[in-house]
């Protein structure tokens, strides 16, 4: 009962993220009349594009070395612009289909959208508190993992405080090839090796997906002057996977010479997070450097990294076994220079998702990303 209730409130709430009133804008690389959905590769002419790097690491390497309770980690690489190839442009075009089915259930009217276009590739790693333990260990988090790839868009009219954000995930859950990695890593770092990887969650591999569609709305513009700052909310929800709808809040405060929307902390699952790259600055524009915070309520009726899929898994936890509503805080700092480079660090931080035993404790994340784009 319980589980029908929570996904069918997921349901009211992906169709609340999308339905928005939208006006028309200028003419040019634009969707048109069919809510959320793309007409080809024609708009990627005229896109920002560039490459960005994002390794994640638990607390022991980049945030508060006192708490060495988790071994989990990932990283991604993104592409953005029109130029993915075959599988980036497959996996976007799944993505629209995705995007102009949402928008029509809720009924929202159609418009003129400005679209750009990323895709990623990564791996996401969990590891219980104990690494030398061979066997599972009750009570504590199962080791799982995710290679994935990703397809992102992002909707945008200059004439509207509203943007969309989508992302298609597809992936394998269970491959003994994360294990090697996270081996070699801790090899490199002189870390616990790790003993357990056999009893990973869908050990033998499993395939995965996930869609998410994201609404973000402009709240507030502070500061005069090169220092400013401006706050945001951000609803979106998702299935698949990681199964949730959630409701965020963000602020920054610096340099800052980017559009409202191009920084969205605010959308991960963990550590991913499959976005377009933002317009370029200016030529002889300043830097941008600023502070940014936010919270986020999560409202999570599935998760595979504890729950499992079809394939067996040695250890694996039912809805009792979880909370449902989880919180959500970050903070970070960006640096971007008018030539395209961005340096960003973040520090993430999220309450317990098992209600009880050694495995109930917070989850802080540490992450640097380097990022590269290119008018």
């Amino acid at each position: 009962m319980r589980t029908a209730l929570l996904l069918a409130m997921l349901a009211t709430a992906m169709l609340t993220v999308a339905r928005a009133g939208t006006p028309s804008i200028a003419p040019g690389h634009l969707t048109r009349n069919g809510c959320l959905r793309s007409r080809g590769p024609a708009s990627t002419a005229a896109e920002p594009s560039g490459v960005g790097v994002g390794i994640v690491l638990d607390e022991h390497l980049l945030t508060d070395g006192s708490r060495d309770q988790d071994y989990n980690g990932g990283g991604e690489v993104t592409l953005s612009g029109g130029r993915a190839g075959p599988l980036g442009r497959a996996l976007d075009h799944v993505l629209g289909i995705l995007d102009g089915a949402a928008c029509r259930g809720a009924r929202a009217p159609g418009g003129s959208w400005g679209v750009t276009h990323a895709f990623a590739a990564g791996l996401l790693v969990f590891t219980p508190r104990d690494l030398n333990a061979h066997g599972i260990v009750p009570g504590d988090r199962p080791y799982a993992s995710l290679f994935f790839l990703s397809a992102g868009r992002r909707y945008t009219s200059p004439d509207a405080d509203i943007v969309y954000d989508s992302s298609f995930t597809v992936g394998a859950l269970g491959l003994a090839a994360a294990g090697a990695v996270q081996r070699a890593l801790h090899h490199l770092t002189g870390s616990v090796q790790p003993q357990g990887w056999s009893q990973q969650i869908s050990a033998g591999g499993e395939p995965t997906v996930r869609y998410e569609l994201s609404r973000q709305g402009l709240l507030t513009r502070y500061g005069r002057g090169p220092w400013r700052g401006d706050g945001k909310w951000t609803a979106a929800a998702s299935v698949g996977t990681v199964t949730e709808a959630s409701v965020a809040l963000a602020t920054r405060f610096g340099r800052i010479e980017s559009p409202w929307w191009a920084f969205t902390p605010e959308q991960d699952m963990y550590v991913q997070e499959t976005q377009p790259a933002p317009p370029p600055l200016p030529d002889h524009s300043p830097a941008e450097l600023f502070a940014f915070a936010g919270v986020r309520l999560k409202l999570r009726a599935y998760n595979a990294f504890l729950q499992g899929q079809f394939r067996h898994s040695n250890l694996r936890y039912g809805e009792g076994d979880l909370n449902q509503v989880l919180g959500e805080a970050w903070a970070g700092l960006e640096y971007r220079s008018a030539s395209g480079w961005t340096l960003q660090y973040l520090a993430r931080w999220e309450s317990p998702e098992l209600r009880s035993g050694v495995g109930s404790r917070s989850i802080l994340w540490g992450s640097v990303e380097i990022a590269k784009s290119f008018r």
